[in-house]
């Protein structure tokens, strides 16, 4: 067998292999054995037909046999030696009394360029400006918490907290019975549970119907027990002392909810820069795909899609009832996740970084907080479900891959307006 290659792009390369007379003469050896195993001729025990009569009789069938026969011995080759991301495609074929030619489409996993890390310029919400958002905030949440309820004789005014006791019913069948339920009354809530209420007193029975689509028409009877009067108390000493015994001023108050931001602070940015460096390792990089390999790729999606009419039209609607711009969403998705995955593998196998055994199995305290299971059963998911511990794994190696990226990315600290102004930016690109 002789190898010839006929076209290279990037990750496609159009391989023509040439097989000779002796070797072609092996696969109809194969293939007629093949054929005289499932046929029956009048005058032969099956299998036992010669050889001529079954080229006579069979010759279509016979040459589909010696391609197959051919295809098994190249392909077997071809995925022991490549890392291929698509089954081999059969281009061409063709055989005469000389031998056989098959051309295939090796469709390989495609390489990745990425950028040196010093060029990543990471942005960094600027800690003053978080923490004093944040503090004042939670001054205002406390305030909010800590209010002065005054029973109220007149009707329910924004601002105002209620207590009411609910019963939702839908075609006559209760979903809620008589569920009792304190809630204020903001004015930016437009809800019918709010709307409704604004003007009642206390002993009102409100009742309104939502139709939330799909024929769940739900009916709410609001049974007003009692309506309160809020006065927040004023952002001040006598705040802090309501908050908690162990604060006597609002600067101690003030100084505790710094502190307790400042740890938030230091925990969420890690995530969010995290979070940059991935999208950015993905967006800068460089992704070595033959088109014909992405459209490959699409139109198999697509078909596997329309074998399912309803998902097919679910998906059709969502992009204007266009094929083709399905077919781009489906393009946009590949290069996108080719993008982040490859160049993720590829930092960390250039520069060793694997994920153990013993990390994986330490996720279990989480996921058992996740998933509100003891520690022992998330451990005991992770070993039997293999799926559950590659995603586990892949978490992690894309941590480490980020933290590797930070140490050299240049980080550059930002206002929050000043990072918005930067998306804006993005998007108008």
């Amino acid at each position: 067998m002789q190898k010839n290659i006929k076209a290279q792009e990037k990750n496609l390369e159009v391989y023509e292999y040439i097989f000779t007379r002796d070797e072609t003469a092996e696969a109809e050896d194969v293939a007629i054995k093949e054929v005289a195993n499932r046929v029956e001729i009048p005058g032969f025990r099956k299998g036992r037909a010669p050889k001529h009569l079954l080229r006579l009789r069979y010759p279509e069938t016979i040459k589909s046999e010696m391609l197959e026969v051919l295809w098994q011995k190249v392909t077997e080759k071809i995925e022991n030696d490549e890392e291929l991301l698509l089954p081999p495609i059969l281009e061409d074929f063709d055989m005469d009394e000389n031998g056989a030619r098959l051309v295939l489409q090796i469709h390989k996993k495609p390489e990745i360029v990425t950028k040196p890390f010093e060029e990543f310029e990471l942005k960094r919400l600027d800690k003053p400006s978080i923490l004093a958002g944040y503090v004042e905030k939670r001054l205002k949440e406390l305030q909010e918490f800590h209010a002065i309820l005054e029973p109220k004789d007149g009707p329910a005014d924004y601002e105002d907290m209620v207590r009411v006791k609910m019963t939702v019913t839908m075609n006559g069948k209760t979903v809620m019975n008589q569920k009792v339920n304190e809630y204020v009354l903001y004015k930016e809530d437009d809800r019918p549970i709010v709307t409704e209420v604004i003007g009642k007193r206390a002993g009102d029975v409100v009742e309104f119907d939502r139709d939330f689509g799909k024929d769940k028409v739900y009916h709410y009877k609001i049974e007003i027990e009692q309506v309160n009067k809020r006065k927040l108390l004023d952002i001040s000493d006598e705040l802090a002392k309501a908050v908690g015994s162990e604060y006597e001023t609002l600067q101690q108050l003030k100084d505790a909810l710094e502190k307790e931001g400042s740890e938030l602070y230091e925990r969420d940015m890690k995530e969010f820069l995290r979070n940059q460096v991935i999208d950015i390792l993905a967006n800068e990089s460089q992704l070595l795909i033959s088109e014909r390999t992405v459209t490959e790729l699409v139109e198999r999606a697509f078909e596997k899609i329309k074998q399912d009419s309803q998902e097919y039209e679910k998906l059709l609607k969502d992009h204007e009832n266009d094929p083709e711009k399905l077919r781009e969403a489906l393009r946009n998705y590949y290069v996108t996740d080719f993008k982040r995955n490859l160049s993720i593998e590829k930092v960390a196998k250039e520069n060793s970084l694997v994920v153990t055994d013993e990390e994986v199995e330490a996720q279990s305290q989480d996921l058992a907080v996740a998933w509100g299971i003891s520690v022992d059963r998330a451990k005991s998911i992770l070993k039997s479900r293999q799926d559950i511990s590659n995603d586990v794994r892949w978490e992690l190696l894309k941590r480490k891959v980020a933290d590797l990226v930070l140490q050299k990315a240049k980080i550059v600290d930002v206002t929050p307006d000043e990072l918005n102004k930067g998306g804006e930016k993005d998007e108008d690109k």
